[in-house]
C-alpha cells in the first residue's frame, strides 16, 4: 500500500509497470544542475549584504536535481506527481526548523555569521524563506535512496512493540524534549531524537506509516534509508556552509569543540543528522495525515 509516497508495503505490479513506461528524463536534470552551477560559486565568493540569499537557489538546485534523479530511476517524483505535497513541505519545513531554533535560544549550540541588512523582523522573515528547503531536501534524498530496491527492501529481525510500549516511548520522547531545557549543557543531544521518539509511536498507534511499524514487521529499509538521508544532507549542509563567504553558521558543542572538525562541525556532531531525518519523517507523516493528502495525491512507484 502506498500512502502518498510513504510506502508501507511493496508497490503493486501495476505501479511498477507504470513506472517502467513513464518518461524518465525531464527538466529537473537541466534546471537543478544549472542552479547549483550558478549559486554554488556565488555562495562561496559573495560577501555583500545579500550573500545569505544565495542559500535558497543553491538548495533549490539540490532539491530539483535529486527530484530529477528520482524520476530518472522510478518514473515518478515529487515535482512531477505530488506538487500538493511539495507545496505543503515548504511551510512545514519552516515550522519544523524554527522548533529547533527556539531550542537553540536555550542551548546556544550554533550562531549565524551574516550581514543583517535590516532589523530583526526582516532577518527572521528571510531565514523563514531560506529554511523552507530543509524538509524538501530531506524528503527528496529519502526518495532517491528508496529507489534502490536492495537498500529499501532490507529485512532483519522483527521488533514488535505493544500499544503500552509505544505510549512509553512517546512519553520518553517528551522527556527528551524537556530535559534539554532544564539541563542544556548535559542533555542537549536529546533534542535531535526527542521529536522522533514523541511522534513516531503516535503515528504507529494511529495506523499511519512509521519506522516502528516497519521494524515490527522486520522491514529495516526505512531505517537504512533515513540514516543515509541524514548523513547525506548533513554533509552537503556542512560542506556548502564551510565554504560560504558571507553567510554561515558556527557551532559551540559542549564536550566536542576540541574534536576534529569536518568543515564547521565537530565530527561527533554529524551523528545528530540521522535522528534529525527520522524526526522530519515522523513530522511529515503526521502532516500528510492531517491534510488528508493520502487520499488526494497520486500513487508513486518507489519501492520498499
Amino acid at each position: 500500500m502506498v500512502y502518498n509516497g510513504i510506502v508501507s508495503e511493496r508497490p503493486q505490479t501495476q505501479e511498477r509497470a507504470a513506472a517502467a513506461t513513464a518518461p524518465r528524463r525531464g527538466w529537473q536534470l537541466v534546471l537543478g544542475p544549472a542552479l547549483i552551477a550558478v549559486a554554488w560559486p556565488a555562495y562561496w565568493s559573495v560577501t555583500g549584504r545579500y550573500s545569505e540569499d544565495l542559500f535558497l537557489p543553491l538548495w533549490l538546485g539540490y532539491i530539483v536535481t535529486v527530484d530529477g534523479l528520482v524520476r530518472l530511476r522510478t518514473g515518478a517524483s515529487l515535482l512531477t506527481g505530488r506538487v500538493r505535497l511539495f507545496l505543503l513541505l515548504l511551510p512545514a519545513s519552516c515550522a519544523f526548523w524554527f522548533f529547533y531554533e527556539l531550542y537553540n535560544h536555550v542551548l546556544g549550540n550554533w550562531r549565524y555569521q551574516a550581514h543583517q541588512r535590516h532589523g530583526r523582523l526582516v532577518w527572521d522573515l528571510v531565514q523563514a524563506v531560506l529554511i523552507t528547503t530543509v524538509i524538501p531536501a530531506l524528503w527528496e534524498t529519502r526518495e532517491l535512496f528508496r529507489s534502490f530496491p536492495r537498500l529499501a527492501g532490507l529485512r532483519g529481525v522483527r521488533l514488535p512493540a505493544s500499544r503500552r510500549a509505544l505510549r512509553i516511548l512517546s512519553a520518553l520522547g517528551l522527556l527528551a524534549l524537556v530535559l534539554p531545557l532544564l539541563l542544556p549543557r548535559q542533555t542537549y543531544p536529546l533534542v535531535w531524537c526527542g521529536l522522533f521518539l514523541l511522534l513516531d509511536p503516535l503515528n504507529r498507534l494511529r495506523g499511519l506509516p512509521s519506522v516502528l511499524g516497519e521494524v515490527a514487521d522486520g522491514r529495516w529499509g526505512e531505517v537504512a534509508v533515513l540514516t543515509l538521508t541524514g548523513f547525506t544532507t548533513g554533509f552537503f549542509w556542512e560542506f556548502w556552509n564551510g565554504g560560504s563567504a558571507g553567510y554561515r553558521w558556527v557551532y559551540d558543542v559542549p564536550y566536542f569543540n576540541t574534536w576534529p572538525h569536518l568543515f564547521e562541525m565537530p565530527l561527533p556532531g554529524y551523528l545528530g543528522y540521522p535522528p534529525f531525518a527520522f524526526s522530519a519523517y515522523a513530522f511529515t507523516v503526521l502532516l500528510i495525515a492531517a491534510f488528508r493528502l493520502d487520499r488526494t495525491a497520486p500513487r508513486t512507484a518507489s519501492p520498499l
